[in-house]
């Protein structure tokens, strides 16, 4: 047998990316055909941009950020960026108008006239910066792992710390967590430990609140999500009448579709932008 080589397996990884985006681009064509309206949701790291170990360093860039502005443009569309960070942090890497931004895992919300802070996210804000300041000391024995504290969640990352430490950062994660007295939850995520509010709150239900309030006809509604992470398994779970889309190699998701990185992605928006508008140019004649 002749053993593989790098350019077959390169040929491999392509001809598969452009079969994922061939089913993709087929279904959405022909759901689009039958509504009106988009609702397009996108999850920010890991989805619009690369995945980086210093989560300070994401942003856009220049061609993702043109065809999100083109995406904005259209009166068809509606898209919101849905993401982890705060959404002050969040909205500083996009700036672009007319969208929404959800931060937070959705726990905050604003844009096209829509705002919204989850009350119990609010009432838990000085807890939480005290459990952020108790773990940032509890830390410090262990380079790379990094504690933020983002208002109405926190982050402890640790995509930069030595393997041999990462069981006593989960312990001491846990147990900063444990004595908060059931005030929080702990979800972990992409090298990144998740302390959120305990709450019924998470993306699915802002998808949700999100879609109640923009008062559309759902029969004439195309909802499309796109995401990396396991918190946005919550809002695949809410949307059986959309397009959802799993962004990066994973063993199990409730995605009906996968896309492999955030270049496969803007591959997609940039098709969808053209759809769409040759949509509406169309219903204008």
């Amino acid at each position: 047998m002749t053993p593989m080589t790098a350019g077959d397996d390169f040929g491999r990884r392509n001809t598969g990316r452009a079969a994922a985006l061939e089913r993709l681009e087929t279904e959405t064509a022909s759901r689009l055909r039958r509504t009106e309206r988009t609702l397009l949701f996108l999850d920010f790291d890991g989805t619009l941009v690369p995945i980086d170990a210093d989560p300070a360093v994401p942003r856009l860039d220049e061609q993702m950020s043109a065809t999100l502005r083109s995406l904005a443009a259209l009166e068809s569309m509606v898209t919101t960026i849905i993401s982890g960070r705060a959404v002050e942090d969040l909205y500083g890497r996009v700036r672009l108008d007319d969208l929404i931004y959800a931060g937070n895992h959705g726990l905050e919300i604003f844009g096209r006239n829509l705002r919204f802070v989850a009350p119990d996210a609010a009432a838990a804000r000085e807890p939480l910066a005290r459990l952020c300041e108790d773990l940032t000391q509890a830390l410090q024995p262990y380079p790379g792992a990094q504690v933020e504290f983002k208002g109405l969640t926190a982050a402890v990352h640790f995509r930069r710390a030595q393997e041999a430490d990462l069981l006593a950062i989960e312990d001491e994660v846990r147990a900063a967590v444990s004595r908060s007295g059931g005030l929080f939850r702990l979800k972990l995520g992409r090298k990144v430990f998740e302390i959120m509010p305990r709450s019924g709150w998470h993306k699915g239900v802002a998808v949700q609140w999100i879609r109640r309030h923009l008062a559309v006809d759902s029969q004439r509604v195309l909802p499309i999500y796109l995401g990396d992470d396991s918190s946005d398994e919550e809002a695949f779970s809410v949307m059986p009448d959309g397009i959802t889309v799993k962004v990066g190699l994973s063993p199990a998701t409730l995605a009906g579709h996968e896309l492999p990185d955030p270049s496969a992605v803007h591959e997609y928006l940039l098709w969808l932008s053209t759809q769409r508008s040759t949509r509406t140019s169309g219903a204008e004649k």
